[in-house]
């Protein structure tokens, strides 16, 4: 905050027991500014950086039965047999099956 001399001095005082403090307008206004720009600057970045990892890397057991199907099932079979095994919502699409697969065989 800058110091300006023909500001009015804060006033203190209690209302219903709670201390209380008046500013001006202006410094209250800097003072939000300045508590959101240090949120903003608190903000840690890896909650804003994606996990490298794929879907599929991210669960380990859905990893090891894709890697024990590369080149033993189709790709529509291991699919079929995950969505069995696993459920829709821990069984990754084809095309991230495909993906996975082609970067296990590098």
């Amino acid at each position: 905050m800058t110091e300006d001399a023909a500001a009015p001095a804060p006033v203190h005082g209690t209302i219903s027991g709670v201390e209380v403090v008046t500013i001006p307008l202006a410094h209250y206004a800097e003072l939000l500014d300045c508590q959101r720009r240090l949120a903003v600057a608190s903000i840690p970045a890896a909650r804003y950086t994606a996990d490298p990892r794929s879907r599929v890397e991210r669960d380990p057991e859905v990893a090891t039965f894709l890697a024990e199907c590369l080149g033993v099932r189709l790709l529509k079979d291991t699919h079929a047999q995950c969505l069995r095994r696993f459920g829709a919502d821990r069984t990754p699409g084809k095309s991230t099956i495909q993906r996975y697969w082609t970067r296990l065989g590098r």
